[in-house]
C-alpha cells in the first residue's frame, strides 16, 4: 500500500465498536476511548502524515522538536494499531500501516536512543497482528541499531546526549532489542539488553524505590560519575515520568529475560508510586519539588497505569494473586481519574489533544501544561488492555 496516510472521512463519528468486547461497569473507559479515537481522527484528518510531539495551547505544534531527536513517532502509530482492534471498517488498519511505513527508514537511525519508542508501538504491533518476513526484518534492523548503543565498559546504552550518558528511559528501549534477539537467533543482543538493565538497576534506581533521570560514567573505563537531571528538580529528585518509565521498563525486562531481580525491581518501583501517589492518582512532575509549579503530569499516570498493568499480568508463579489485584485495581484508578473531566478533552472543543495537564520539558519551557503524545499513548494503551481484559 501507499505510504502516504489517506486522511480519510472528514466526518470526527467514530467507528462502532465491536459488540461484546467491553465488560460491565467498564462503560468509563469505553468512552473515554471513544473519545480518544475521535481526537486522534481528527488530527490525522487535519495533519495527514505528521507527528507532533505537543501541543502548544492545546493545538498540536507542527514543527521541530525544539529539545531531542525526534522520538515520538511510534507512539501516535501505536495509537492508530489498537484503534484497529476495534474497527470493523478496516480504516484504522489502513492507517495503522500506512504510518507504520512512514517510519521505516529510521530503522538505521544512529542519531538517537529512543529507537524502541519509535518501533515497539508501531512495527512491533504490526508484527504481533499479522507477522512477516518484512516486520521481522524492520523489527531484527532496529534492534540491533539500539544494541548498536552499547558501551561494553560500563555496560549501558548511550543517549544522544553524550556517550557517557544513560537515562531511566531507556528501559523502555530495550524490549526492541530484547526482540530482534528472539527473532534473529542472536543471544548477543539479548546479552546488551539484560545487561543494561542490570546496570540501571544498580546505579539508576535508589535503594528507597526512587529513581533517577540521567547516569554518567566515564565512557572510556566504564565508570560511574553521578547521578543528573534534565527534566527533574536537580539531580537527587524524583523525576516521576521517569519513574513510570521504570516500572514499566523493568517489568518487560523480566518478560523477556526471566531475571527475579528485575521483577523484585519493578514491584519495588509500583509500590513507591502506588505510596507516593496515593488518592491523588496523577502525579506531579517531580516528587521532591518543595513547591510543585504544577498540581499534575498526566503523561506520568499514563505511563505508570499501563505499567502496572502490564506488572498485574505477570505469571501468577511470580506474583501473589493479590498483589496482582492490587497493582490492576490502582491501575484502573488512576485510568478512570484520567478519564475524568479534569484530564480528558471534549471532542468539539478547541483541545486538539487527548489528555490535558501533561508535560514535556518543565525547565526548557517545552510543552507545560498541555497534551504529549507518549500520555496519549500510554493512556489508550491502559484502555485498551481494560477493554480487552474484560473478555477474557
Amino acid at each position: 500500500m501507499s505510504a502516504h496516510p489517506a486522511a480519510g472521512p472528514t466526518n470526527l463519528q467514530t467507528p462502532a465498536a465491536p459488540a461484546g468486547l467491553d465488560g460491565e461497569g467498564d462503560e468509563i473507559y469505553r468512552e473515554a476511548f471513544d473519545v480518544a479515537r475521535v481526537q486522534v481522527r481528527r488530527l490525522l484528518v487535519a495533519h495527514p502524515g505528521a507527528f507532533p510531539t505537543y501541543t502548544d495551547g492545546g493545538a498540536w505544534h507542527l514543527g521541530d522538536d525544539p529539545w531531542a531527536p525526534t522520538w515520538s513517532a511510534g507512539f501516535l502509530t501505536g495509537m492508530l494499531w489498537m484503534f484497529s482492534d476495534r474497527d470493523p471498517t478496516g480504516w484504522w488498519r489502513e492507517q495503522a500501516e500506512a504510518y507504520s511505513e512512514l517510519l521505516e527508514h529510521r530503522k538505521h537511525d544512529t542519531g538517537t536512543h529512543d529507537i524502541g519508542f519509535l518501533f515497539t508501538p508501531s512495527w512491533g504491533r504490526w508484527h504481533a497482528r499479522s507477522p512477516s518476513r518484512r516486520t521481522r526484518e524492520v523489527l531484527i534492523a532496529a534492534g540491533r541499531t539500539m544494541g548498536g548503543r552499547f558501551n561494553p565498559h560500563g555496560r549501558y546504552l548511550s543517549t544522544w546526549v553524550d556517550p557517557g550518558s544513560t537515562f531511566i528511559d531507556v528501559m523502555m528501549n530495550i524490549a526492541i532489542i530484547y526482540q530482534a534477539a528472539a527473532l534473529s537467533g542472536d543471544t548477543s543482543l539479548a546479552e546488551i539488553a539484560t545487561s543494561h538493565a542490570r546496570t540501571s538497576r544498580r546505579f539508576l534506581v535508589r535503594g528507597d524505590g526512587t529513581s533517577v533521570h540521567e547516569g554518567w560514567f566515564d565512557p572510556e573505563t566504564g565508570i560511574f560519575e553521578r547521578a543528573a537531571t534534565h527534566q527533574g528538580c536537580r539531580a537527587d529528585s524524583s523525576w516521576v515520568r521517569g519513574h513510570a518509565w521504570a516500572i514499566y521498563g523493568f517489568t518487560d525486562a523480566f518478560t523477556w529475560s526471566g531475571e527475579t531481580a528485575f521483577l523484585d525491581t519493578a514491584r519495588l518501583l509500583a509500590d513507591t508510586y502506588i505510596d507516593r501517589s496515593g488518592d491523588l492518582l496523577v502525579p506531579p512532575n517531580d516528587w521532591e519539588d518543595p513547591q510543585p509549579p504544577l498540581p499534575y503530569e498526566s503523561s506520568a499516570g499514563a505511563i505508570a497505569a499501563a505499567g502496572l498493568l502490564r506488572l498485574a499480568d505477570v505469571d501468577p508463579t511470580h506474583l501473589s494473586r493479590a498483589d496482582s489485584e492490587r497493582y490492576r485495581t490502582f491501575a484502573r484508578q488512576v485510568v478512570a481519574e484520567l478519564s475524568g473531566p479534569t484530564f480528558l478533552a471534549r471532542p468539539g472543543s478547541d483541545w486538539e489533544g487527548v489528555l490535558r495537564h501533561g508535560t514535556y520539558h518543565y525547565n526548557n519551557g517545552v510543552g507545560v501544561d498541555e497534551s504529549v503524545m507518549w500520555g496519549e499513548h500510554y493512556y489508550v494503551e491502559a484502555l485498551h488492555h481494560i477493554l480487552q481484559s474484560s473478555t477474557s
